[in-house]
């Protein structure tokens, strides 16, 4: 069966920057987040020797999410400058080596992943997310799978289960009930994880609480009900992102060698060379292009 791989680009940058000791070229350009982001893709692709990949990117405008909640993500620090003068490289050397991208001005990268991951297994493909964002393991079913980045956990159906103590289509309302301190996202006041769990199991989720809401209110009289129904429409994907796009343009294909290799010498990272050529041997063997 086809797989389709779909790697969070946001994440992927960030742990090469702040995962790394500062890095940059001899003119002192900085490099990390570059560095980083490629031994990761390059790691997937020698490993999983992926036929179909996509790297999925946020879109720098406005979210949708920002323009229902001002303050979504009001706590996170600014991009700094060196890491932002990276991305445009990192995007540079994705078309190099002939990787295919996904952007959408007002969509966040978890939003396309959604969509990209609903549309392809509906098309009988099988789809590997790599993602340290627990919202998308709300989309983990037999044919989707998320692969933890940090750590390389997978998490199938049963796995989600056994860490959350819910299954997968009940993500949104064990989020909305916790909370997410990254985005800023408030969740009730008195719940944790264990009290979301017997929340779920009494209620059946955040529909079935917003129905008895009194009841509700009897054992969580903090709890805010436009902040739960806020809560809930925020963790969820937003899948009207319009992606015109199909498998074929999924397709990994040969890169652009010498340019590549060019511009690794240029940013004097002459150790991913050598893993460039590893997965470029993998063309002669029949397991890529």
């Amino acid at each position: 069966m086809k797989t389709l791989h779909l790697l969070d680009a946001s994440s992927f940058i960030y742990r090469g920057f702040f995962a790394l000791p500062p890095l940059s070229t001899s003119a002192g350009f900085p490099t990390g987040a570059i560095y980083g982001f490629l031994r990761m893709l390059l790691s997937i692709m020698k490993s999983e020797k992926p036929s179909y990949l996509a790297v999925v990117f946020d879109s720098p405008a406005p979210s949708k999410r920002e323009t229902i909640y001002k303050e979504y993500k009001a706590g996170r620090p600014k991009m700094p400058d060196p890491l932002k003068v990276q991305i445009p490289v990192i995007k540079e050397i994705l078309s190099l080596m002939k990787v295919p991208t996904v952007e959408v001005e007002g969509f966040e990268a978890d939003d396309l992943i959604a969509v990209l991951a609903k549309k392809f297994s509906e098309e009988g493909f099988k789809v590997k997310i790599y993602t340290p964002d627990k919202d998308l393991l709300q989309l983990v079913s037999k044919d989707i799978t998320v692969v933890n980045p940090m750590n390389w956990e997978v998490f199938t159906p049963s796995k989600v289960s056994e860490k959350f103590g819910v299954p997968p289509e009940k993500i949104p309302d064990y989020l909305a009930l916790v909370g997410d301190q990254i985005d800023n996202i408030k969740g009730v006041k008195g719940i944790g994880p264990k009290s979301a769990k017997a929340v779920i199991e009494q209620f059946g989720g955040v529909k079935g609480i917003l129905e008895n809401w009194e009841r509700f209110k009897e054992k969580f009289p903090s709890a805010d009900r436009s902040t739960l129904e806020l809560s809930y429409i925020l963790v969820k994907p937003m899948l009207d992102a319009q992606v015109s796009i199909n498998s074929e343009n999924l397709k990994v294909r040969e890169p652009d060698k010498e340019s590549v290799v060019r511009k690794l010498e240029e940013l004097e990272m002459k150790s991913l060379i050598k893993d460039l050529e590893k997965v470029l041997t993998q063309k002669k063997q029949g397991s890529l292009f």
